[in-house]
């Protein structure tokens, strides 16, 4: 392992790179969900701890930076693009059915 140059195909980077992946779409759809419910829409609240997720994304992102900038560079823009496409929204909601409250 290499500061700022890690090989792309290192276990480290490809472990970071999916479990970003995974925060970044349940932040998407908990993002989508406040924003219908400012809407008025009544959407039904995902539980407290998901804002963890915030900042274990931030984290990730800080780690992804220092291990491969150019890496992550890459992974935010494909992140942007999946965002703003629904995937993200999408695959948050696969993973967050279970524990929306009723």
């Amino acid at each position: 392992m290499e500061w700022f140059n890690t090989p792309i195909d290192s276990l480290y980077i490809i472990v970071i790179t999916i479990i970003y992946f995974f925060t970044s779409a349940i932040e998407t759809f908990d993002i989508r969900i406040i924003q219908a419910q400012r809407e008025g829409i009544n959407e039904r609240s995902l539980p407290k701890w998901v804002a963890y997720l915030y900042w274990l994304n931030w984290l990730l992102a800080l780690s992804l930076i220092l291990l491969n900038w150019k890496y992550a560079i890459m992974v935010f823009i494909i992140r942007f693009i999946l965002k703003v496409l629904p995937v993200l929204e999408i695959v948050g909601n696969i993973l967050m059915a279970p524990f929306k409250k009723h």
